[in-house]
């Protein structure tokens, strides 16, 4: 009876852990299927958006794909391809040269929600044919979007959007004029960095676009749209993140008055200056301070303003914490050579003249690998990383580790102390 008894509960365990895998694969192939379904017959890109796609789970490595690669790593299973990345490959929401070909990585699980999924699968499915529609990535960090003013002028434009969606398309000059003097303000704050606004919504601003036009049912778009702008302020950081709400209100603005302008748009266009094309909206100069602040309080400025002064007082206290912790403590630099990094772009909070920091991250370089997993990584001009070094500073062979972080070195690399506050990755 015992006997009995276990053989049922081992495949009682047998037949879930397998049903477990069969799920797995089902939804893979379902997911492979709900991009071919959007993306067919697509008319906003001459260039066919389903290809190579390959879903991660980034702890166990298991990928799901829907072509065989060519290191035959990916074997058929079922409807799908399935196998296990090599360590050396990055994973990340991205695309990726992987044995000679392009892909569309995305992590796995993906999201449950329909429409939020197949946005993301066709988001990723354009960086990879991005180059040969004229769209080069051009991954920038806007770091003004950090600052109070930054960001008041940021929500400002996008209330003023806002107001011209919901409005017919022949009404909408007014406020699309506001919209775009938000944004002027914004130049004339920001002169040094404000031109990185339109390189990063050309890159994730049209691939959000991409996603949010092929992937969520026309319907909904509309209400999507409000929810994103209506949700901005709670967002804590705008740096990477803008281009993801930008791109697809202005998308949405355009395609309502040619739902073909993609194809003759590439990296050097700038929504403004589309806007102002397509809805004959003269270019507007700068109002008087006076003027400014009536417009500001007719797009929900007064809550704006005094949100982001709350929101600026939290933010400096941060910024003096990081100060002292990169500067006045003990620190490794790691000189960037060739270098890929998996991170998560809602988190990323400026530094002003010390760089970005990543609260988490994996940067892979011929120097090894690093893993922040907590107290986050500066990083400058995608050149120096900067890690804070504690007492509990742990090196055994090619391993160290640290309080929040650990890299794993190639043979011919090791640390070497500076003096007594600062040391450095070097090559033997």
């Amino acid at each position: 009876m015992k006997k009995t008894i276990a053989a049922l509960l081992f495949w009682q365990v047998f037949a879930c852990h397998a049903q477990t895998i069969d799920t797995a694969n089902q939804l893979a192939a379902s997911y492979f299927k709900e991009t071919e379904l959007a993306t067919r017959n697509q008319h906003i890109w001459n260039e066919k958006l389903y290809g190579r796609m390959l879903f991660v789970e980034p702890y166990s490595r298991v990928a799901y794909a829907n072509m065989p690669d060519s290191a035959g790593i990916l074997k058929p299973d079922g409807d799908i391809y399935k196998g296990i990345l090599p360590n050396d490959v990055l994973i990340a929401n991205t695309s990726v040269y992987w044995e000679g070909k392009l892909w569309s990585f995305i992590l796995w699980p993906l999201p449950t929600d329909r429409d939020e999924r197949v946005n993301m699968m066709v988001h990723e499915s354009f960086h990879r044919i991005q180059e040969k529609i004229g769209f080069p990535q051009n991954d920038r960090i806007v770091d003004h979007l950090s600052t109070m003013y930054g960001r008041i002028y940021f929500l400002l434009e996008l209330q003023a959007l806002k107001a011209a969606l919901s409005k017919p398309v022949k009404q909408r000059g007014p406020d699309l004029t506001n919209a775009l003097i938000f944004r002027e303000k914004r130049r004339e704050l920001f002169p040094n960095t404000f031109k990185n606004e339109r390189l990063l919504e050309m890159n994730e601003g049209v691939a959000e676009y991409t996603g949010v036009i092929l992937g969520r049912p026309k319907d909904s778009i509309r209400q999507h749209l409000y929810h994103v702008i209506d949700t901005a302020g709670n967002r804590k950081s705008f740096i990477r993140l803008a281009a993801y709400m930008t791109g697809p209100v202005y998308g949405y603005l355009l395609y309502e008055k040619d739902p073909q302008w993609t194809l003759k748009a590439d990296s050097n266009s700038d929504f403004p200056v589309l806007i102002s094309k397509y809805y004959h909206v003269n270019w507007p100069n700068l109002p008087t301070k006076a003027a400014l602040a009536a417009l500001e309080k007719k797009y929900n400025g007064d809550v704006i303003i005094q949100s982001e002064k709350l929101k600026e007082d939290k933010r400096l206290q941060v910024v003096k914490r990081y100060t002292v912790l990169f500067t006045q403590k003990p620190t490794l630099t790691i000189s960037l050579i060739k270098v890929r990094v998996n991170f998560n772009p809602s988190t990323l909070f400026d530094m002003g003249e010390y760089g970005t920091l990543y609260p988490t991250a994996v940067v892979k370089d011929v120097w090894g690998e690093l893993i922040v997993s907590a107290n986050g990584m500066l990083m400058k001009d995608w050149k120096i990383v900067t890690l804070p070094i504690s007492e509990g500073l742990s090196i055994n062979n090619n391993v160290i580790t640290d309080k929040g972080w650990k890299i794993i070195l190639k043979d011919n690399c090791k640390i070497v102390k500076v003096d007594s506050l600062h040391y450095k990755l070097s090559s033997q």
